[in-house]
């Protein structure tokens, strides 16, 4: 990769305020209490886009927000943020400097050396002795350099992958970049197992005073960035804070393209089949299915199956058998159009072996399993049935199929899901160990976020505050633990209103970085969204998703 060096203006956002309230979580966020190490993020995808000051990744990245330069008794508010792939190392910094000093002939690389500017070293891990830094100006200029402890500088040296954008704003400037691990790897500089790094700003003023600043604290008393008390232990965490990252897809969006590969290169860690059981076994029975199959356990991807599934599992033609076993309307008829009666044993011994039996057919890689009722539609109003909720009757339900699954797969789970008519807890009955709650705010707007509570939703028929108050209602009867989100960031196919050909999903990254923290915030570990309609002709239209790349980063990333 080329050194790349470009001034930008007129940005999107300059985020200091979002940066200094989110500066209370960095020592949580980056640093292991025992060991003292700084945790470098990881993200399995890698960057795509613009340029790297625009990528949505820093929306989610903790930041380091206080620089130190005790022997001038300052602090300062200098952000740094930074985040690894396997073959880069991303950083940035956002500075607030309201005296810039730049060098208006610049000569040569040494020119830098008198102005405003950040400053990153790599060093091995162990006793200080050769290591590389590059100080980098608001303007796009860098001073690169190999270095011997002590202050032995190899100036002609230059790094040959170091890339960086910079932007100079009112107030302040921002640098982002990145450096390949490879040739970091080339001076011993193992990010996985472990080095030192040392990080730094150099803070001119036009009459040529300086304040010079270290992102770790030391007790010098002078100034010195080259020197092992400077520099600090850090690796590659490659544990976030989200454990499920999946989408959903149909069989017919599966049976079209490479999903495994595209899910691997984007950091997605679990795809979970749609929509009936019958097409489903029929996909995974097929030699495109088995295909499939073979690609996610080679990739180390896992396989879940979210189904609409009462219709199979309490077949409609058993009416005529046993009315009973169905839900009676409100004037008080059986009928055989949507779910059943939850006070019959039959209908429940019926559900119970059937979803047994597509859990055996069907099973979950994560033993994590979706049986749903019907979509939104009305459930049983008979005299034992009428006082229980819709979440009720479906959690009676959920919690006889849980012990008949769990004679296939000891170690499965069952969802309960909070949907439309469902989206309120049940409050009669009591979820059996094992249940887990999987929250659909289909309800939602996906162009404003769900933390911004006057958002009154999709056709304005549930604001975010109600969305919010139902979740935080269900996790009074679900673990937060185990819970799931079902969101719709990718959904084209609700994006086109259920019909093709598909439009361009709206991708609004920032609407999903606050979105993970709102979720985050809940204790909520475990996120999927819905994908349909993204299959082999959507990306001929459309070959250009930055969502993807985007979606699985910001997950992967999240502290």
């Amino acid at each position: 990769m080329k050194k790349k060096h470009r001034k930008m203006s007129d940005p999107k956002r300059f985020r200091f305020i979002s940066i200094l309230l989110l500066s209370v979580l960095v020592a949580c966020s980056h640093r292991e209490d025992r060991t003292d190490v700084f945790l470098i993020p990881y993200s399995q995808a890698e960057p795509s886009g613009t340029g790297f000051l625009d990528l949505p990744v820093w929306d989610v990245i903790s930041p380091v927000s206080v620089f130190h330069a005790p022997w001038d008794g300052l602090e300062d508010s200098t952000v740094f943020q930074c985040f690894a792939t396997d073959s880069l190392f991303c950083f940035r910094f956002d500075v607030l400097d309201g005296t810039l000093a730049l060098k208006e002939d610049f000569g040569d690389e040494m020119d830098v050396a008198p102005e405003d500017r950040v400053e990153v070293f790599f060093a091995p891990a162990g006793e200080l002795s050769t290591y590389v830094g590059a100080e980098m100006d608001p303007a796009g200029r860098v001073l690169d350099y190999e270095c011997t402890y002590y202050r032995e500088f190899n100036y002609p040296w230059n790094f040959k992958t170091l890339h960086f954008d910079c932007r100079i704003v009112p107030g302040g400037y921002s640098v982002a970049g990145c450096v390949s691990r490879e040739e970091l790897m080339g001076y011993d500089v193992d990010m996985d197992g472990g080095f030192r790094m040392g990080v730094f700003r150099a803070d001119f003023r036009p009459d040529g005073s300086v304040n010079w600043y270290s992102l770790k604290e030391t007790d010098d008393r002078k100034a010195d960035f080259h020197q092992p008390s400077v520099f600090f232990d850090a690796r590659i965490c490659r544990e976030g804070f989200f454990r499920e990252k999946g989408i959903v897809l149909s069989v017919q969006d599966l049976g079209t393209m490479d999903w495994p590969s595209v899910a691997l290169a984007n950091g997605i860690n679990t795809i979970g089949t749609h929509m009936k059981p019958a097409e489903v076994m029929e996909f995974i029975g097929s030699d495109a299915g088995k295909a499939f199959m073979d690609k996610c356990g080679e990739l180390g991807i896992d396989v879940e199956h979210q189904l609409h599934a009462m219709a199979e599992l309490l077949p409609r033609e058993l009416f005529r058998e046993d009315s009973t076993m169905f839900r009676m309307d409100g004037s008080g008829r059986r009928v055989a159009d949507f779910n059943c009666c939850p006070h019959s044993d039959k209908a429940l011994d019926i559900i119970a072996a059937k979803a047994a039996e597509f859990a055996a057919a069907l099973p979950a890689t994560n033993h994590r399993y979706y049986f749903w009722l019907d979509d939104n539609s009305p459930v049983c109003e008979c005299p034992e049935c009428k006082d229980l909720s819709a979440s009720d009757q479906a959690l009676i339900i959920e919690n006889r199929m849980l012990e008949a699954i769990r004679k296939v797969d000891p170690k499965a789970m069952l969802a309960h899901l909070a949907y439309q008519s469902t989206i309120e807890p049940p409050t009669k009955v009591k979820p059996a160990e094992g249940i887990f709650l999987e929250f659909a705010p289909i309800e939602r707007q996906w162009d404003r976020p769900l933390a911004d509570l006057e958002a009154p939703g999709r056709k304005g028929r549930m604001s975010h505050r109600e969305v919010l108050r139902h979740l935080e209602d269900n996790l009074k009867v679900f673990p937060a633990e185990t819970a799931m989100v079902l969101e719709y960031w990718l959904d084209v196919s609700l994006a086109s209103d259920w019909k093709k050909p598909a439009v361009n999903l709206p991708w609004h990254p920032e609407v999903f970085a606050s979105d993970l923290a709102t979720y985050a915030g809940y204790g909520i570990r475990n996120v999927t969204s819905f994908a349909v309609y993204m299959d082999s002709a959507y990306f001929s239209a459309f070959p250009e998703q930055q969502c993807l790349s985007d979606y699985g980063t910001m997950l992967s990333v999240y502290r």
